[in-house]
């Protein structure tokens, strides 16, 4: 974590300077870096959300993801010096930010995963269990495991 916020406060800066130069106000410098660093996030969470509940995502979560990710590296060479070197180092923060981001997103979407297996059937147990206190009727009854399949019975 403290790797993505390094990165962002130097991509931000980055971003800022570019603005700044090309005659935008300084409310626009502040504002504009973080609709991209936002919609980057934005993409990124709802490719989560996406996960989490099982589903493909679409094609507008990739493409913003993609696109906020392009403009910040864009914005950070910008800035640089001409030299190849200058550019590299600049385009490292937007690089090291997208990248801490998603690892962290990654590790997300793989615990939810995990927990989510895990607790399928308890899950269904303390539904039922709920659903039954709700609607004030009895805790379904569940049949032992040895008696649901006829091989299994005594």
């Amino acid at each position: 974590m403290l790797l993505a916020a390094i990165a962002a406060v130097i991509s931000y800066r980055h971003m800022y300077l570019l603005v700044r130069r090309h005659g935008e106000t300084s409310w626009t410098a502040v504002l504009l870096p973080l609709s991209v660093d936002g919609m980057i996030a934005v993409a990124s969470m709802s490719l989560l959300a996406d996960s989490r509940q099982g589903r493909r995502s679409g094609l507008l979560p990739w493409t913003l993801l993609v696109l906020g990710s392009a403009a910040s590296l864009a914005a950070n060479v910008a800035v640089a010096e001409p030299p190849v070197v200058g550019r590299l180092i600049a385009a490292w923060p937007s690089c090291a930010l997208i990248g801490a981001y998603e690892l962290l997103m990654r590790q997300v979407r793989h615990s939810a995963t995990c927990s989510a297996e895990s607790g399928t059937g308890a899950s269904a147990e303390a539904h039922a269990t709920s659903q039954a206190v709700h609607t004030g009727a009895e805790k379904p009854h569940r049949t032992p495991p040895w008696r649901r399949h006829p091989r299994m019975r005594r």
